[in-house]
Order: C-alpha cells, then structure tokens, then sequence
C-alpha cells in the first residue's frame, strides 16, 4: 500500500496499517542548520524517516500583482477581470504535470481557493483594513464580487479535475488570530459559504468527496458552517495552544467523520525536552489514530526554533507509536 492509497483510504473510514507519513515543509535553512546538529550531510529528513511530500497542482488562483490593495475599489468588471476565468492560469508546463501525475504514489491535493482575505484583495494590515471596511460600509458590491469569485474558483476546478484525480481538494483559509476569526461568523457564512458550496458541487461531480480546508490561528467558530457546506477534513497550523483547537476536543465536538491532520503542538518541539515530546505524543496521537480519519503532524511549518535532536525524537516517538519503531 503506498501512500496515494494509504490516504484514500484513511479518509473512507476503511482500515489502514498506517497513516500516510506527511511532512508540511522544511526550508533549506533549517536544513543547514540541522546539519551542524547532527544530521547527516548527504541525507534529508525526509528519505530517514521516509516521509512523503504532499503535491499541490492546478492553475494560478491570484489576482495580479498590479492590483494588489485595490481589489475593492475596482469596478465588477475590473474585479472579474483580476480573477478572470481562463486557461492561461495553468502553468506552461501543466501537461506535463498531468502525465507525471498518472502513475504516481504520492499525495496530490488540488488548490482550489485561497480564501476570502485573498478574494477581496488583502495583502497586507492596511488593504485588510480597507476590505473589512468595504464589506461593513457597501456589502452588496461585495457581495457581488464574492458570488464572481465561487464562480472562477469552481471552474478553475473543474478545468482542473478534467486532467488530475486527486486525494483531496485544498481551501486554504487564513482568516484568523488566536483570538478568532477576523470577521464575524455571519460575514463569513454569507460570503465565503456559498464559494465553498459551488466547490464542493464541482469536487462530488468528479467522485472526489475529500475537501480540506487549510487554516491558522483559531477559526473554530466558521467549521460548523464549513462542514455543513461539504469540508471533510482541517488542517490547522501556525497556532499557539489555543485549548480550543486540542485535536481531541474537535474529535469530540465534530466526531469521527471530519478527518484531521496535524495536532501535534510546535510549541513541545520548540522547547526540545525528549521527555515532553514523548509524554505529548503519547497523550494526544493514540487516542486519536484510534478513532480514524487521523493522520499526525506537527502544527505548522518546522522552523530554526526546532533544533535537529528535537525533530529526531518527535519522528522517532510517533513512529512507535506507529508501529514503525
């Protein structure tokens, strides 16, 4: 079983004889660093603890570079036209792609929306400022941006899964502190709602029933109306020990039928004690890899705050505990 399988079948509820072996990133910095720390010079993280890449493939979801901070100040017809719907999106070398991607045994995920702060031009605290503003003051030319934007990203999808059949559909969402969301529940459900619902529609006509949504900070409040539009699974990374987001809990709260990846605090490996590593390991990926749809990772991108010993140990611990030791 690879780990393309491993995934599929993880996220069906079907039995596995492990999770998939994900790895969010590691930057070539932390990388030389790692090395004047032990690792060895010739090898990665990745082929010793045999991990695997997740791939995201599909068209350019941005707006262009020149219109950065003035999406809402533009006409419907200039917002259209920042997120035009067109081929000229995929990369030059996309048939390429979609053949190296028919016999693959990696993990492939589809982007299909980066989120409403993107959709309304944010770049920066000044245009966030700007479009929260718009949204509060003249919420129906907003409203007709967003209704243009579900419809760009549901047929950039659709183009997308013509080529590629992927193991999940990829939302990313950063729309949130550790306080919470940065716009109400209510402005979220009645302009981000309907995007992802139109997404969902174009995923289930192409039998893909896995949309994840990528997410920081403590966006808690918006799952309900997420997982009520069709998202299957969370991500959530870059956070502090927010209670709220304890994997457990959500497991609780949401129950076995959302897959979660992640949960595993950044902040134990921070501070690099093996013993915590091992006692935090041991208290949350058991209980959770034994109710399903679970696949474990550390909260976020590995970055030169987690020294090489502390990555080692948390990889060897969760391999235990996968049966891999």
């Amino acid at each position: 079983m690879n780990e393309r399988e491993r995934f599929r079948c993880l996220m069906r509820g079907e039995p596995v004889d492990r999770p998939p072996l994900l790895e969010e990133g590691v930057r070539e910095d932390v990388l030389e660093m790692w090395r004047t720390q032990g690792l060895p010079a010739d090898r990665t993280h990745m082929d010793i603890f045999g991990l695997t890449p997740h791939e995201r493939v599909g068209p350019d979801l941005t707006f262009p570079a020149d219109r950065f901070g003035r999406i809402s100040h533009r006409s419907l017809d200039e917002y259209r036209e920042a997120f035009d719907i067109s081929r000229r999106r995929f990369p030059a070398d996309w048939q390429e792609t979609v053949r190296r991607l028919r016999e693959r045994d990696h993990i492939v995920c589809i982007w299909a929306s980066r989120g409403l702060f993107q959709a309304l031009g944010v770049g920066d605290w000044s245009t966030l400022e700007e479009a929260l503003v718009a949204v509060a003051r003249n919420p129906g030319p907003t409203r007709d941006r967003m209704e243009h934007y579900g419809k760009f990203c549901s047929r950039m999808l659709r183009w997308t899964l013509e080529d590629v059949d992927p193991e999940f559909i990829f939302l990313s969402e950063p729309i949130s502190d550790n306080q919470g969301p940065l716009v109400s529940p209510a402005m979220f459900r009645e302009l981000m709602i309907p995007v992802y619902q139109g997404i969902v529609a174009a995923a289930r006509d192409f039998e893909c029933e896995n949309v994840l949504v990528s997410t920081y900070g403590d966006s808690r409040l918006l799952f309900t109306d997420m997982i009520r539009a069709g998202v299957s699974s969370f991500w959530i990374s870059e956070t502090a020990d927010v209670p709220a987001l304890d994997y457990r809990r959500l497991r609780r709260d949401f129950g076995p039928e959302v897959g979660l990846i992640g949960g595993i605090p950044l902040s134990v490996l921070r501070r690099g004690s093996p013993e915590l590593i091992r006692e935090t390991l041991r208290e949350i990926v058991p209980p959770l890899l034994q109710s399903g749809r679970y696949v474990p990772l550390a909260g976020g991108r590995v970055r030169n705050a987690i020294s090489w010993p502390a990555y080692r140990c948390y990889r060897e611990v969760l391999a235990e505990l996968l049966g891999r030791g």
